[in-house]
């Protein structure tokens, strides 16, 4: 797991210059668990407030190269709205969600973080059970704002 988290941060690291644009509202990312390099992907979407969008999508265990491609589009202002209002309804910025003690292995998941007001609210992809609705809620908005033109790259065959 921490070597995912350290390839999903390098892979992050092209998107640092885009950010500069416009502050980040979220991030998301997405993997379909330990599999053989030819049947494994991840994503890894960045939401700026101006909407700008960028998509970055690895075959394999690629983070950077010919395995991996980045897409921008564009989150309506409804939807970073929507991710603002979903992050301060959970209370997250607030009481933090803890991770579970029972951690998963083998299998996807979808993670990602939102920031509100200068802070960083964490959005695990296994947190414990009594925060995970309240984690799934801002998830479930950050994944709506990414347009429909993107289902391909973010839930491949």
């Amino acid at each position: 797991m921490k070597k995912l988290l350290l390839a999903l941060t390098l892979a992050a690291l092209p998107f640092a210059a885009l950010a500069e644009d416009s502050p980040v509202v979220a991030t998301y990312g997405t993997h379909n668990g330990s599999l053989p390099p030819e049947y494994a992907w991840d994503n890894y979407v960045v939401i700026h407030a101006n909407g700008k969008m960028e998509v970055r999508h690895c075959k394999g265990y690629e983070t950077d190269g010919p395995g991996c491609k980045t897409r921008r589009g564009k989150a309506t202002p409804d939807a970073i709205e929507a991710i603002r209002a979903a992050a301060l309804a959970s209370g997250l910025a607030e009481k933090p969600a803890a991770e579970s003690e029972d951690l998963m292995v083998g299998g996807g998941g979808a993670w990602g973080s939102v920031f509100l007001d200068g802070q960083e609210i964490k959005l695990m992809s296994e947190p414990a059970e009594a925060d995970a609705s309240r984690v799934n809620a801002v998830l479930s908005a950050v994944a709506a704002a990414i347009p429909d033109k993107f289902d391909r790259f973010m839930h491949p065959n």
